[in-house]
């Protein structure tokens, strides 16, 4: 799930409602993300192509970790609870900041997912803000730039702190030869 987040960072309650051969769905020799705009917060359609670096892993909680979780074989949800229904949207949030907590050391919510996504693009691609408003799907370009402004000061504050470790690295050398 964070893997896929990663990639693709829609909103919780799109990742909640994904199920199995109506918004992940396998084409040709790839899985894609495919959500109506009728589904979505913005009215945006969602079409990602699962990357084929997180194909093997889907391939295996589809095929070995779900089915083991499935006592309902009817259920088309693609996350499960421990009863084998649909997990819940309010239990999304949990899995994630538990799973990242546990196994990354720092905490990470939904959110933040999408704000690291627009980051990434702001600091990589300044010039392409329409990538970004994509990914994220926002139908308004001013949301996107917000996240490209925090995004920007992330950045100015990352150099202004390089600055001062320069500049304290100087002082010292600087302290050492009057001495």
């Amino acid at each position: 799930m964070i893997a896929l987040l990663a990639f693709i960072p829609i909103r919780r309650k799109n990742l909640a409602a994904l199920e199995i051969g109506r918004h992940l769905v396998r084409e040709g020799d790839g899985w894609f993300v495919i959500i109506p705009g009728e589904e979505t917060k913005t009215g945006t359609p969602i079409e990602f192509r699962v990357p084929e670096l997180l194909e093997s892993y889907l391939s295996v909680y589809l095929e070995i970790v779900r089915p083991q979780m499935l006592p309902r074989v009817h259920c088309a949800a693609l996350w499960l609870n421990y009863a084998g229904g649909a997990l819940a949207y309010a239990a999304i949030g949990d899995i994630i900041t538990e799973h990242s907590t546990g196994r990354l050391g720092f905490r990470i919510t939904l959110h933040d997912v999408r704000d690291a996504a627009a980051t990434t693009w702001a600091l990589s691609a300044p010039d392409q803000i329409g990538v970004a408003r994509d990914l994220l799907a926002h139908s308004d370009l001013r949301t996107t730039i917000r996240h490209y402004i925090r995004a920007i000061r992330a950045k100015g504050i990352e150099a202004s702190q390089a600055y001062s470790v320069v500049i304290a690295g100087m002082r010292r050398k600087q302290n050492r030869r009057s001495s």
